[in-house]
């Protein structure tokens, strides 16, 4: 699976992200540019597809280290965490799913 790094995520993007819980990993798009001005947003507005765990679907912000994946090409690429977030990374079991 390839890595892509946090700061060529865009708006539009489809993700996998750990907001709702950590297993399993749910999906959202991206609703804003996570590069603001000259670094990066902690937090980022995402569509969030609740509906898939059984809660419900809304655009809310949520951290940028819980998104896990991004769907680029057709195929899911890992996000390079260790660049936000030394002591977050996503355990390979919760990986293996996407």
């Amino acid at each position: 699976m390839k890595e892509i790094l946090f700061e060529h995520l865009k708006k539009g993007d489809e993700i996998k992200h750990s907001h709702m819980g950590s297993n399993p990993l749910v999906s959202g798009v991206i609703m804003e540019s996570p590069r603001q001005g000259r670094g990066l947003k902690s937090t980022i507005l995402v569509n969030v597809k609740g509906s898939e765990v059984g809660y419900f679907d809304e655009i809310g912000s949520i951290y940028s280290n819980q998104i896990a994946a991004v769907k680029r090409d057709g195929e899911w690429c890992r996000v390079d965490q260790k660049r936000l977030n030394p002591m977050t990374c996503f355990p390979n079991a919760m990986l293996a799913n996407l």
